[in-house]
């Protein structure tokens, strides 16, 4: 009997642990990722944004975007941030319009080792890829891109700006001068809930004051989950448009599902 225990002993000695599993990204860090523009990780965010009461028929339009982040680590000490932008649109009449608009990209550079602070630097390119002349510049455009990141505890803020002008194309659509700016505050729970603040501002130096801003006001609330093996997020949003051009919609409303990639999943 001894002679067996002993062996069984020595057996389980020799059978060899098994190697652990990746880590686990809890739901509040992936809350956190969710909104994070320099995330090592692919995120593919798809955003539908409805406009309604445009223009003096009061009318309804829709932009499904969709603006994947795929990062790149070029050495210890650098990695490159690629931000492609892709967006179907509809315009209601009278000038009805249905389509593909510009074509965007965005590149940063960015430390790779960050902590509280991130900030990433690059250029960011417009290609006149629109279906219609209603739905695009017909202009090549470009220009300088900076975002700034802070990250502590359950907060991420952030602020994304850019500045497109013009280089080429159809002279007779006039020309691109066009400031972005993107400011973000979001508040991440441990359960996942999340709410936001991230108004998409922009500034045409090419019209009238009265028509240069687009100013949106407003949040989002949603919850980043796991679903089975693939993690994932849910958000809704509405901002009233505090200063906007003439056609501009008076409020939107967002929906968002963001499809998350960490590390070893």
């Amino acid at each position: 009997m001894m002679s067996a225990v002993l062996a069984a002993s020595a057996q389980a000695q020799q059978t060899p642990t098994p190697a652990p599993s990746p880590s686990v990204m809890s739901d509040q860090e992936l809350a956190i990722a969710v909104h994070n523009p320099f995330e090592d990780f692919v995120k593919v965010p798809i955003q539908s944004t409805t406009g309604f009461q445009i223009g003096r028929a009061h009318k309804a339009g829709d932009a499904v975007n969709i603006e994947p982040l795929l990062p790149f680590s070029l050495n210890a000490d650098w990695d490159l941030m690629v931000r492609p932008s892709l967006t179907i649109a509809y315009a209601p009449a009278p000038h009805e319009q249905s389509g593909l608009e510009d074509f965007e990209t965005s590149f940063f550079l960015t430390p790779h080792k960050t902590a509280t602070w991130i900030w990433g630097v690059g250029p960011i390119f417009n290609f006149p890829t629109a279906s219609s002349s209603e739905l695009g510049s017909g202009r090549w455009s470009a220009g300088p891109a900076v975002a700034l990141v802070y990250s502590e505890g359950p907060w991420l803020d952030a602020i994304l700006t850019d500045q497109l002008m013009s280089f080429a194309g159809n002279r007779e659509r006039g020309s691109v001068n066009q400031t972005y700016i993107e400011p973000m505050i979001s508040y991440n729970f441990e359960s996942g809930w999340y709410a936001d603040c991230d108004p998409q501002m922009t500034f045409d130096w090419t019209t009238d004051t009265a028509n240069a801003w687009t100013i949106p006001m407003g949040a989002d609330i949603g919850k980043a989950f796991k679903l089975g093996s693939r993690d994932l997020s849910l958000q809704i949003g509405a901002y009233d448009l505090l200063k906007r051009p003439d056609g501009a919609p008076q409020w939107i409303a967002r929906v968002n599902v963001t499809f998350l990639f960490p590390a070893g999943h």
